[in-house]
């Protein structure tokens, strides 16, 4: 029978919790603002300084050529900037290559590659667990190397009960201990109390996940669960593309490293060049994380433009996964599951956008993650400001996603995990 710890080490233990999960945030809110105020200053504040109105195709095809040469770079650096976005969330980098992981991430996030922050966030929070506990034992530094990157990635969600989802599915998996969730759940505390501040004094501000301007779903209609099902089904098979073509183009990239990263750059914008110039579709559409252009692309109106957008979007986020770049997979791939979600509404026009998002965001992010339960609260908490007859929307698409990724993961002999956590944790 295990040995249950006293009262004074359970003490410690949320002690510690707490306090690395408020610096795991708090370094993830400072990545985020360097990300977020890089990127206004590259895409907007330069071109307006240089007297453009708007911010060409050619100068955003200029950055992603500077991103490809910065991550090259960073290549040359010890760990080689880690492993990649196809292989799951990392809680167990050492602190060596945390330098080359972040140099990357910033290059890929400010200059607009169509990934998340989530990968790097973590990898700043494992770094900041170990450097807290970089005079303890190594059992007790990877479980704090795990606090910090829960408390880091929950700043991005806005929501500590995502991450809490996303725990409880690690430790149903095998892949994280179960003695592990209590702490976490401190640490998550302790990271939100940052975003919204305590005391008077302000937080970093809380990271909005829901997408505004959606129309209200208050009553699931007769066939609507059928739609949904179209969505979610179609929604899932284009995140399991996206992530074969990543797949197929990370063994490319295994041989020829640098020239890997300059065809993504090209490839992507060329996309762009036809998005803004045949289209007329803003840069978001294509580039970034996919967060940001959400609003624009609920309300899309041309089917054109919107199968566009998924085939341009899915091409950008595919050879992004594969290529190099260091980054999260997550919103890119909820971004899809909303074009996806839109272009079906374009064509039976009776249907709900809201509900069919809900649908879509948790199939692409289930059939990309492989947690069903996450997926289904992403899908959700994003269209929630439509009503909460959304909910069955996303349950249903989670289920489907989930379903599909395990279909092509046994069709192709995969066996990866969400997750990678230290056994001694």
């Amino acid at each position: 029978m295990t040995e249950q710890p006293t009262g004074n080490q359970l003490a410690r233990l949320f002690g510690i919790s707490l306090f690395v999960g408020v610096l795991g945030a708090i370094a993830a809110s400072i990545l985020l603002w360097i990300v977020d105020h890089g990127t206004e200053l590259v895409f907007t504040r330069i071109p307006e300084s240089l007297g453009m109105e708007t911010t060409p195709w050619w100068w955003a095809a200029v950055l992603l050529l500077i991103s490809a040469t910065l991550v090259a770079l960073t290549k040359k650096m010890p760990g080689a900037t880690g492993a990649g976005p196809l292989t799951g969330f990392h809680f167990d980098d050492p602190l060596r290559i945390v330098p080359g992981v972040l140099l990357a991430a910033l290059a890929t996030l400010i200059f607009g590659i169509a990934l998340g922050p989530e990968a790097p966030l973590i990898v700043l929070g494992t770094s900041v667990g170990a450097f807290v506990a970089r005079k303890a034992d190594p059992r007790t530094r990877q479980a704090i190397m795990m606090l910090g990157g829960v408390a880091a990635i929950s700043a991005v969600f806005g929501n500590p009960f995502i991450t809490a989802f996303m725990i409880l599915e690690f430790a149903a998996l095998g892949v994280l201990p179960a003695l592990l969730i209590t702490p976490v759940l401190v640490a998550l505390g302790g990271s939100y109390l940052v975003q919204i501040g305590i005391w008077g004094i302000p937080g970093f501000g809380v990271h909005s996940l829901s997408v505004p301007g959606l129309p209200a779903y208050n009553s699931i209609q007769a066939g609507d669960l059928l739609t949904g099902a179209l969505v979610a089904v179609i929604a899932g098979l284009v995140a399991v593309l996206a992530r074969q073509g990543g797949t197929l183009f990370d063994r490319f990239a295994q041989k020829r490293v640098t020239l890997a990263l300059f065809t993504a750059a090209v490839i992507t914008a060329l996309v762009l060049l036809i998005a803004m110039n045949g289209f007329s579709l803003p840069m978001n559409q294509i580039l970034f994380s996919g967060n940001s252009g959400m609003t624009t692309l609920i309300h899309e109106t041309s089917i054109a433009a919107v199968i566009f957008i998924l085939i341009g979007k899915g091409i950008a986020y595919s050879v992004a996964l594969g290529s190099g770049f260091r980054g999260g997979p997550i919103f890119p791939a909820t971004f899809l599951g909303v074009a996806v979600a839109v272009l079906v509404v374009l064509i039976f026009p009776g249907d709900s956008v809201s509900a069919m998002a809900a649908a879509g965001i948790a199939a692409s992010a289930a059939a990309m993650l492989k947690l069903p339960a996450t997926s289904a609260l992403i899908g959700m908490l994003l269209i929630v400001g439509a009503g909460p007859a959304v909910a069955p929307f996303a349950i249903l698409g989670a289920a489907i996603g989930f379903i599909m990724r395990l279909a092509m993961d046994k069709k192709l002999g995969n066996d990866e995990q969400p997750a990678h956590v230290p056994a001694a944790a």
